[in-house]
Formats: C-alpha cells, structure tokens, sequence
C-alpha cells in the first residue's frame, strides 16, 4: 500500500511539474514567404501577443525587376524600400520605416518594430522606384518585449 502511495505521489508531483512550472520561451517565427511590391498584397501576416510584443521584419535574396524589359538586379542599397504594419482589425498602420542592411546570404535588410499591441498585423513593404518593383524571400520573428 505505501509502494502504491509512494507511486500515485511521484506521477502526481511530476504531472504537476510539467503543467504549472514556467515553459520554455520560444520566439515564433512567421514565413519564410515569397514577396513582390506593388502586386496589391501583404506580404506576410504575422501577430504580437501580451508578452511577445517585438516583430522583427527580415528580408533575403532581394532583387529590383525593370517593368518594361523584365530584367532582374540586385540593389546596390535597400533605400528604396519601407515597411509598415497594418492591423488586421483595426486598419491602423505603423509608420513605415527604412531597413537596416545586412549582407550575407543574398542582399538582406531588417526591420524591429517594438511594443506592438497584440494582435494580428499585415505585413506590407512598399518601393520608391517607379519603373521597378522589388521582390524576395521574407521572414518574421516575434520575439519577447524586455520592457
């Protein structure tokens, strides 16, 4: 009987353990996803929760496409380009910001956007070129606000 106890107090204690202690943080990642201006589209969709409230945009393998001969070519900068996030609930926007480049695995930029109200954002990038338009692989990282 006490083996029986000592076992029912073990499974308990630890089924305990597993539900009520602190969980592991782990940041959420959105995409990777294909991305185009000037298609009418958001390029991503992406969300803030109470206590993950930092949104950091990355872009990889940028290019600007000419629209009257279709060629292809890498930026020599990503000023062209500016993002913002728009809410799905409200349609209220972010003022779009510029990305930081960073240079690696294909021409990349980054973007932070902190202490977002939680909810559900549209992701939309926009380019200053009117004979082009920019095209790429994006990323999302929502990651924990350190208020």
């Amino acid at each position: 009987m006490l083996k029986k106890l000592a076992a029912f107090l073990v499974v308990f204690v630890m089924a305990f353990g597993v539900f009520f202690t602190s969980q592991a943080h782990a940041d959420a990642v959105f995409g990777p996803a294909y991305w185009r201006t000037e298609d009418g589209k958001y390029e991503l969709t992406v969300n803030a929760t109470s206590t993950e409230r930092d949104i950091a945009i990355d872009l990889r393998d940028v290019w600007y496409v000419n629209y009257n001969n279709g060629v292809a070519k890498r930026p020599a900068d990503l000023s062209g380009l500016s993002v913002r996030l728009c809410s799905a609930s409200t349609g209220n926007c972010t003022a779009f910001k510029k990305f930081s480049e960073h240079y690696g695995q294909g021409y990349a930029g980054t973007v932070s956007f902190y202490s977002m109200i939680p909810g559900t954002y549209y992701v939309d990038i926009v380019d200053s070129w009117p004979a082009y338009y920019f095209k790429g692989q994006i990323k999302a990282l929502r990651e924990r606000n350190e208020e």
